[in-house]
């Protein structure tokens, strides 16, 4: 096997007979090494390195200088010679694409694993480590034969010469060498302790779901908030808070104090659970009001967790308050979400002044929610409560990278208790394991999704809308702009405008596009995940003490969407664009500026911007939220933990809060004015 310590080989040879041999013999038994390990290659078919090709050009050209040079002139400058030939060799090497180190490493890994953009960026990123040492080795031994011009390589009673000839380029070159031995195994041991973490943060168990659903509080056979298990309603000496006992996720959440002493201080503590049973609560100290009142709409706090009025904000500021569990993202209950809002001395863990138990509902009374199959694939679908009409409006929803329906099956009750019938479909592939991967997707699996809604008796065909977020996001828009997909309305999330490439647990698929159209791959660009190395390389190192403090080790996937779009050619971004300007129906697309996954609002803009030149953005509605993130969800939620599984999603606590406050009446106002307008236009045709 032809790896790292072979292909230095020959220059160890020269070094080691250099100072024992005559400069005939060291050049010529390292020149005949070379020539070996050259033909022995060649003999086993493999390529030649960079550096392997170097040191054979380099030892053919020292053994007939031995032959041409006076031997004083070759001991003086041999060893500024051999070192500056390695500089030389790996310098021109990497400018070229062929770093040594890459050349070197690729027989010690499989053909997938020296495919990936990881393996490029390491291997690179090496070789300019030993391009700088090899430059420092060379600046070393020129010192003595240019301050001390009779210096020569075997002068050992000189100081200058021991130190500069030989321990400083070799004590360099040995730190190098500890270097390149031991990081690729430490990165290996700590990416895997990172996978490893993610692992286990995304295998936490989530409640049973059944089969077929009624929504409300007492189908739920949820107790009405004033008599709710272990949080009763508690207003013993005046003070009260006022919010209503039940309300959807996606209505607003006035929360008002009632009944305290003019200027009284006070904290406000809300909290519920998640899915998952983790505690989530926030705090804020206020002063009331000369009349006794305090809203949460339009009183900031003095101090807390939150720092300004807003709607809602006893839900949206909880915090992660799980005891001795690292954070992790805000996942709502698939039934009522029970919030408990309690008005205390500041400070105090003693008895509140006043309690107040409400819940938060995914739909309205009469929502049901099924799993259904989609022409083999999994579906969730959300029907609207019977209402006397015979055909609803309809959106088909498809989720990210994360696979399976639960993470849309809010969206899709809200959708429902909207008038929509909403479908949600699993549109991804599975691994061995069951891990998510998206390779190879047909686009018209899409259109599928959305001829299944258009053919069932209680929607109305003209009226079919298309809903998707991140990854599905631009699934459904490549496959609606290469006409696999048809809808009367699109609304896109945190969206791409360019087909990217193959994705799964482990990273990118070398050579692979995520998408294809009857049956050929559509055009693609790399995710270029040799940009995540260095934070790779952090993470790994500060796993452990994170985890000791219950902290999240947090991965930024931007640089890599960023690096693709960078590195790309006018001609290979235009093979890889989604041609937005070909969706022939109104567009609707959200994004934060703050995006950590992708730059999903740079993109959303591009979209936009082909449809505008083109004339068919009429319709369309672009939303640009600047401090929010990547997950933009419907519904009031927490904003704390904006990150799952080791991968941090984006925005401010607050900035992320405000744009979901104003997604979901702008989705809904969106989807109705599109489909009634599709309506009446199927109506005149």
């Amino acid at each position: 096997m032809f790896g790292f310590v072979t292909a230095f080989l020959p220059w160890v040879v020269y070094w080691i007979l250099i100072g024992n041999a005559t400069y005939l013999i060291a050049v010529a038994v390292a020149f005949a090494v070379a020539v070996a390990l050259f033909l022995v290659q060649l003999i086993r078919h493999a390529r030649p390195g960079s550096l392997e090709v170097g040191g054979l050009a380099f030892f053919a050209l020292s053994l007939v200088s031995a032959f041409v040079l006076d031997d004083a002139v070759v001991e003086r400058w041999l060893q500024p010679a051999s070192n500056g030939a390695l500089f030389l060799i790996a310098l021109v090497g990497v400018l070229v694409g062929r770093p040594f180190v890459r050349d070197a490493a690729r027989s010690t890994v499989d053909a997938a694993t020296a495919a990936t953009d990881g393996f490029r960026y390491i291997t690179t990123a090496m070789t300019w480590m030993w391009v700088a040492v090899f430059g420092l080795m060379t600046v070393s031994s020129l010192i003595p034969p240019l301050t001390e011009g009779s210096a020569t390589i075997r002068d050992d009673a000189s100081t200058l010469s021991i130190v500069c000839y030989w321990v400083v380029p070799f004590t360099l070159f040995g730190v190098a060498g500890t270097v390149s031995a031991v990081f690729p195994g430490w990165f290996d041991r700590a990416t895997g302790r990172l996978d490893a973490a993610a692992a286990a943060a995304a295998s936490a168990p989530a409640a049973e779901e059944p089969a077929v659903e009624e929504h409300g509080a007492e189908e739920h056979g949820v107790a009405p908030a004033s008599t709710a298990v272990g949080e009763p309603d508690f207003a013993p000496g005046g003070v009260r808070v006022e919010a209503p006992a039940e309300s959807l996720y996606s209505d607003p959440f006035p929360v008002v104090v009632e009944g305290l002493p003019s200027g009284r201080r006070v904290e406000v503590v809300s909290s519920c659970a998640d899915l998952l049973g983790r505690r989530w609560a926030a705090a804020a100290v206020f002063d009331a009001s000369a009349d006794g009142r305090l809203d949460l709409a339009t009183t900031a706090p003095r101090s807390g967790d939150w720092s300004t009025a807003a709607p809602g904000v006893a839900v949206t500021a909880l915090r992660f308050a799980q005891p001795g569990q690292v954070p992790d993202l805000f996942v709502p209950p698939v039934d009522a979400l029970r919030v408990t809002i309690e008005v205390r001395e500041p400070g105090s863990s003693g008895s509140p002044l006043a309690r107040r138990t409400v819940l938060r509902l995914p739909a309205a009374a009469g929502v049901s929610v099924s799993e259904v199959d989609v022409d083999g694939r999994r579906g969730l679908l959300a029907l609207p409560a019977a209402d006397g009409v015979h055909e609803h409006p309809a959106v088909a929803c498809f989720g990210g990278s994360e696979g399976g329906v639960d993470s849309l099956r809010l969206a899709a009750t809200l959708l429902a208790s909207a008038g929509f019938v909403a479908l949600v479909t699993d549109w991804t592939d599975a691994d061995e394991s069951g891990a998510p991967v998206i390779s190879r997707i047909p686009l018209e699996r899409f259109g599928a999704s959305l001829d299944w809604l258009r053919a069932r008796a209680d929607v109305d065909s003209a009226r079919v809308a298309g809903y998707a977020i991140s990854r599905g996001a631009e699934g459904l828009l490549a496959a609606a702009a290469a006409g696999a997909a048809r809808a009367d309305a699109y609304v896109a999330l945190s969206p791409s405008s360019t087909r990217w490439q193959a994705v799964g647990d482990g990273g990118e698929q070398a050579g692979v596009g995520s998408w294809t159209l009857a049956g050929s791959e559509q055009g693609w660009l790399p995710v270029r995940t040799g940009e995540l190395v260095p934070q790779l390389a952090r993470n790994g190192w500060r796993l452990r003490r994170d985890a000791a403090h219950d902290r999240p080790t947090l991965l930024r996937l931007r640089p890599a969407y960023e690096g693709g779009l960078s590195h790309a050619g006018r001609v290979e971004r235009e093979a890889a664009r989604i041609v937005g300007e070909r969706i022939a129906a109104p567009l609707f697309v959200a994004a934060g500026a703050d995006d950590a996954v992708w730059p999903s609002a740079s993109m959303a803009a591009e979209l936009m911007r082909a449809r505008r030149d083109e004339g068919v953005a009429g319709a369309d509605a672009r939303h640009e939220f600047p401090h929010a993130g990547h997950l933009l969800r419907l519904g009031l939620q927490p904003t704390d933990a904006l990150f799952t599984g080791g991968i941090e999603l984006g925005g401010s606590r607050e900035g992320h809060a405000a744009a979901e406050a104003q997604l979901w009446p702008a989705v809904r106002g969106f989807l109705q004015s599109a489909v009634a307008a599709a309506q009446r236009e199927a109506t005149t045709s």
